[in-house]
């Protein structure tokens, strides 16, 4: 294993922010957006860690150089609903080729913002074997954990749910500006890593 060796400002401001209790992104060289960028959906449900069940439908890419798509996520166990209204940024990691990751902004039927990242991988038909997860961020705003997680699960064999995901070649109108690209995960997705 390599090292990566920071820089004494870097790691000064790193511990600084600690101290006061912010949240300090971390560097991730692996997930990046795609070029030539591309589009994934999905739709199903999960049964999460505790054998409850929450359903999901889930859309993102690039689309006419701008983050597209849309995320909703019901837990049928704590009626909570999320619904995003903006999408922040679509992941590509190439050692996961059939997999991406949706970040972005949404809004809960409490009326409050949090930050979610979706992963969705898509490994063929029909479907069984493709994967959902989900990482939501409430920013302390509902009480409990502040960090919700799904933990990827397949969709099917009575491995976590059923539904189907589907990853689209792109066209035309799937394209990524240089600055899309230029974006680090941490600006895409704050402090939530991939939910695998």
């Amino acid at each position: 294993m390599a090292r990566k060796w920071i820089s004494g400002a870097a790691l000064a401001g790193s511990l600084a922010a600690l101290a006061t209790g912010i949240a300090v992104p971390t560097t991730a060289s692996a997930h990046f957006v795609k070029a030539p960028c591309d589009f994934i959906t999905a739709g199903g449900f999960v049964f999460k860690d505790d054998g409850a069940m929450a359903n999901f439908g889930a859309h993102g890419g690039c689309k006419n150089d701008a983050f597209w798509g849309h995320v909703n996520y019901v837990d049928h166990e704590t009626n909570w609903h999320i619904s995003s209204t903006e999408i922040t940024g679509y992941l590509y990691d190439p050692a996961f080729p059939n997999k991406r990751d949706i970040c972005g902004w949404a809004r809960t039927n409490d009326d409050i913002t949090v930050r979610f990242r979706v992963t969705l991988t898509d490994n063929g038909e029909p479907g069984r074997n493709d994967e959902f997860g989900i990482a939501i961020d409430t920013q302390n705003q509902i009480p409990g954990d502040r960090f919700y997680i799904v933990t990827s699960r397949k969709l099917a064999n009575g491995q976590g749910g059923g539904g189907n995901v589907q990853l689209h070649k792109g066209n035309n109108s799937n394209t990524a500006t240089d600055a899309m690209r230029a974006l680090k995960e941490w600006q895409m997705c704050g402090d939530l890593n991939s939910p695998m």
